[in-house]
């Protein structure tokens, strides 16, 4: 790969294959579930911040035209 050096007068990185890498590092690009605690749990809360600002966004989207 290139232009991953970012450093002058360094050798350049190279890319190891992908089964030199641990196995976790492949789980961090998936979704996280949380899990169903009830009401008032972090699933609520998650799900109520993410309503909330998609309305704001909305909101100052109308304001601005």
């Amino acid at each position: 790969m290139t232009g991953l050096n970012y450093l002058k007068g360094e050798p350049p990185i190279l890319a190891k294959p992908d089964e030199e890498y641990p196995a976790w590092l492949w789980e961090l690009t998936k979704p996280r579930q949380l899990m169903d605690d009830g009401p008032g749990g972090k699933a609520e809360k998650r799900g109520l911040r993410l309503t909330h600002r998609q309305t704001l966004k909305d909101n100052n989207m109308f304001k601005a035209k």
